[in-house]
């Protein structure tokens, strides 16, 4: 008599159950044979300017610039892609916000300088 579940082989722990293959917690992708050409690029530096002109979306950006390399090392080259994807949005928007703040601080000075060079003028 035995005791406990066989799987459809015949034998204890063996059979379909579980992952096919590899162990828990594999998410889709790992395992598989790396793409050429290396890692995804992961807009670092967009990121960090975006940090100076926005702070919430440069620190988001950064922080899926940050996974893209260690997912790639890991095996997981699908999730390296999808951070590239998301770090290259928030990226953008970073950098396009950095660009707008620079000129809105140099139309500003300029205003300023010019306001005070025609008040100086004028004899205000």
């Amino acid at each position: 008599m035995s005791y406990g579940h066989q799987g459809p082989t015949g034998g204890y722990g063996t059979g379909g159950y579980g992952p096919p293959s590899g162990g828990y917690g594999q998410g889709p992708g790992y395992g598989q044979v790396p793409p050429a050409g290396g890692p995804p690029k992961n807009y670092m530096v967009h990121n960090i300017l975006g940090i100076l002109s926005c702070t919430v979306i440069g620190i988001i950006g950064l922080v899926f610039s940050l996974q893209v390399n260690s997912k790639w090392e890991m095996g997981d080259y699908v999730g390296a892609e999808s951070a590239a994807k998301t770090a290259k949005i928030l990226g953008i928007i970073g950098l396009v916000s950095f660009i707008l703040m620079i000129v809105f601080v140099v139309f500003y000075v300029l205003v300023i300088f010019i306001g005070v060079g025609l008040a100086v003028s004028n004899g205000y």
